[in-house]
């Protein structure tokens, strides 16, 4: 199993979309599918929590599978949306086109509703924030991490469970405790040192050619 940093898949990304030619939204596309395929259909309602970035892209996109596979799906949405990336933008947008149940989290009031929500899903998603985390979360995120592994039945993180140094593991101030990670074309170091949040770790190729 091949353990990289975070800088060296910012690098392996980059150059699978720059040079390469990948487009990133086929990246999320190949990663919403690989989570779905790692996730039980069984279930009848689930959650996704995401932040604006493209982890949150990739829960966006896992959210429409779930709803074209007809699945009760609750989205909840953290972070000024004005400032998402591109490719999270456009799953936001096929989202919104689908009708799609959305709640942008602002303050008590989304998060008595997400408290609600989790308590009643099955299986909860966490695509809140991925390997760029570098400061300690705080204020309403720190709140919504809290609510998840308070009130969630199980967790499933996307790539890596938000709040953790994807090259450390360390806890920065909070972080979701997952029973599985879903993390892409390889492992990041911070992945080995927070078993206690990571759960059980599944690497999945998403279609970035690898180097020798």
């Amino acid at each position: 199993m091949k353990v990289i940093s975070c800088q060296e898949m910012k690098e392996i990304d980059s150059h699978a979309i720059k040079k390469i030619g990948i487009p990133g939204i086929v990246l999320m596309e190949n990663a919403a599918l690989k989570v779905i395929n790692n996730i039980d259909l069984n279930l009848n309602r689930y959650a996704v929590v995401c932040g604006k970035g493209n982890n949150g892209g990739d829960g966006l996109a896992v959210a429409r599978h779930l709803i074209v596979n007809n699945k009760r799906v609750k989205v909840y949405i953290a972070g000024n949306v004005g400032s998402g990336t591109d490719d999270f933008n456009i799953n936001l947008n096929i989202l919104k086109n689908l009708k799609a149940d959305i709640t942008y989290i602002k303050g008590e009031k989304e998060l008595t509703a997400l408290k609600e929500d989790l308590q009643n899903s099955d299986l909860v998603l966490d695509a809140l924030f991925g390997i760029g985390l570098k400061r300690n979360i705080e204020g309403i995120y720190f709140d919504v991490i809290k609510i998840m592994n308070d009130s969630s039945k199980q967790i499933i993180a996307i790539d890596i469970p938000s709040g953790i140094n994807g090259d450390t593991g360390e806890v920065m101030g909070i972080a979701v405790k997952a029973v599985k990670t879903i993390t892409f074309h390889a492992v990041k170091k911070g992945l080995m040192n927070c078993e206690d949040y990571a759960g059980e770790i599944i690497l999945e190729d998403i279609g970035i050619p690898h180097s020798d």
